[in-house]
């Protein structure tokens, strides 16, 4: 899970220090880095253990053209264990990440695998170290994914997000046709100066599928809280059905250690599809380190296989 950019930069503050990625060539307007993290997890439900432990890396290279334009790209993996006590020499390696572009000082556009413009939307109430962020449905062209053509622009106080995904070609008896899976998103977020207080809304369509988020989050001294109330016609079987979610999130650092908790709602014709209250400690020994506690407390009443209660332990090394 992501940690909102607050709580990270809090516990940096305390600890006098800055994490960036590690610099690998920077010479005649062409610059290349690397980052990522290894991060050991420990999933614990009803009593039983399994491994979620992962590693991420990532290349961001950036060619200046000119004084007003540059060239970009960005790849970023993951490697997943989970090999249930059996020795496995051919693990998968998931491309979260892979476009390329060109940048200015309107902004960025890119083609490849990219976030749909609301996952900065999420990021609002997605802070904790391992769970929370379960009510914000997104569609795919409105998270992560790929075919996509992007935009990002800050403009002062406000930031624009664009985002349209082309349908994927396939072929039949007749030639070439597509699976129908384009669309589109929007999103902006301002955040009133000095004040702590930002706002953002945004927009998504795709197939017969279409949804909207509102967000606000508020910072004073060493607290944070957020909200996200998403609504949606999801498309299920050719029959349209309505989606609202609600997700609370707070924040609290205390030196370099940050606690925070979320409520996630989420309800399908106003059928509970998931209520979950989340949360955790994560104790920064180092800006690069650090350790978290989470439980995730399940609301729904569900009983054996389908209940979420789950506590995580992790350690996160970031490069």
């Amino acid at each position: 899970m992501k940690l909102k950019t607050l709580a990270v930069a809090v516990a940096l503050m305390a600890s006098g220090s800055q994490v960036v990625a590690s610099e690998l060539y920077n010479q005649d307007g062409t610059s290349l880095e690397m980052g990522g993290r290894a991060e050991a997890r420990l999933s614990m439900m009803d009593g039983k253990a399994e491994d979620r432990t992962r590693i991420r890396l990532n290349f961001l290279g950036k060619q200046e053209i000119n004084e007003n334009l540059y060239g970009v790209g960005f790849w970023e993996g993951e490697f997943k264990t989970k090999e249930e006590g059996a020795v496995d020499n051919d693990s998968d390696l998931e491309t979260r990440y892979a476009y390329a572009g060109l940048g200015g000082k309107y902004g960025e556009v890119t083609y490849g695998k990219n976030d749909g413009a609301l996952v900065v939307l999420t990021d609002f109430t997605d802070i904790m170290a391992y769970h929370g962020n379960t009510a914000a449905l997104k569609l795919p062209v409105s998270d992560r994914t790929d075919n996509m053509l992007s935009y990002k622009g800050q403009f002062e106080q406000l930031a624009v997000r664009a985002s349209y995904r082309f349908a994927d070609r396939t072929t039949d008896a007749q030639g070439f046709t597509d699976n129908e899976e384009d669309g589109f998103s929007l999103s902006g977020v301002y955040a009133f100066a000095n004040t702590g207080f930002e706002l953002g809304a945004g927009y998504a369509d795709q197939n017969d599928s279409d949804e909207f988020m509102l967000v606000a989050a508020y910072s004073v001294g060493d607290f944070y809280f957020a909200g996200n109330y998403t609504g949606a016609d999801m498309d299920v079987a050719g029959k349209t059905l309505d989606y609202k979610g609600y997700e609370l999130a707070a924040a609290y650092t205390m030196g370099q250690t940050v606690f925070t908790s979320t409520f996630n709602k989420g309800e399908l014709e106003d059928a509970d599809t998931v209520e979950n209250l989340a949360v955790d400690v994560t104790y920064y020994f180092k800006p690069n380190f650090r350790g978290y506690a989470s439980y995730n407390f399940d609301l729904m009443d569900n009983e054996g296989a389908d209940e979420k209660d789950e506590l995580a332990l992790g350690l996160r090394y970031d490069f």
